[in-house]
């Protein structure tokens, strides 16, 4: 689903693939990628007309998707692996293995890209791995790596002994660098699908959080301009928060996953009713 960016007007959608869990947008704003989970195939769809470019079959349950340098990066889930593949076309380039369970992706203060991995660990493609919190997120926030500890409800800074509780007992599942040196949680209940989960923002400064919203199920959060978008899976919406309220957008979607495109102006939703 494209929304507009300004106003959360539905801009446009269309099918692609049964199990979609993951979005991203190329540089340039002209394509979305998405990762679809069961069949394990990664999509290219051009945008803003959805058609789709390519199809790539990539087996090992695909869940995250970051371009960098060129390149589309996809970690295997279930695959111990992330693969790079030529965003237009879809063309595998290269395989790096990585343990078992990598999950999402980004690139930190070296340019190097960096796996969040559910057996503590952190991996730098073509280096080594720093410890971390068990988890699916990473992300550059404050001059340095952050990765979640999903089962402890914890903050863990990449390679360090110290290690931050969530302001609840919430688990934290997705991670995103905010405005200036602050991070954003979205952090699921212990009934994921049914109790309130939790959006944050955490100034790595000073450490002190702050509650944004209290959806159930959150999947993603994202920063594009001032405003905060959260995949509200559990609520079937996507909201949109500006100045400290957060508003309803794509009522009825079950969103998943987030990419804003400010090049065309759209926030690209992946929605999964059954995810």
């Amino acid at each position: 689903m494209l929304l507009s960016l300004q106003d959360g007007s539905e801009q446009g959608s269309a099918s692609v693939g049964s199990d979609p869990v993951a979005v991203t947008v190329a540089d340039d704003g002209k394509m979305a990628f998405v990762a679809d989970s069961a069949p394990g195939d990664v999509y290219g769809v051009r945008l803003p007309g959805l058609q789709v470019a390519w199809k790539q079959h990539v087996g090992g349950a695909p869940f995250g998707l970051l371009v960098h340098r060129g390149r589309l990066f996809v970690s295997l889930f279930d695959g111990a692996a992330v693969l790079e593949l030529e965003p237009s076309t879809g063309t595998k380039l290269a395989s790096d293995p990585v343990p078992q369970g990598p999950a999402a992706m980004t690139v930190d203060g070296a340019g190097d890209v960096v796996v969040a991995g559910t057996r503590g660990q952190l991996s730098v493609l073509g280096g080594g791995q720093l410890a971390a919190g068990n988890g699916f997120a990473v992300a550059f926030a404050g001059g340095r790596l952050w990765s979640a500890d999903y089962e402890r409800a914890q903050l863990v800074p990449a390679g360090d002994d110290h290690r931050v509780g969530m302001p609840v007992r919430l688990s934290p599942f997705w991670l995103a660098p905010g405005a200036g040196d602050t991070l954003l949680i979205a952090a699921e209940g212990a009934a994921e699908d049914t109790d309130p989960g939790g959006v944050f923002s955490f100034d790595t400064a000073t450490g002190r959080f702050e509650t944004l919203a209290t959806p159930k199920d959150p999947d993603q959060v994202l920063q594009s301009g001032s405003t905060i978008f959260v995949a509200a899976h559990g609520e079937r919406d996507v909201l949109a928060i500006r100045n400290g309220s957060p508003g309803g957008w794509a009522r009825g979607a079950a969103a998943v996953g987030l990419a804003a495109d400010p090049r065309l102006g759209l926030l690209v939703v992946a929605v999964n009713a059954h995810e």
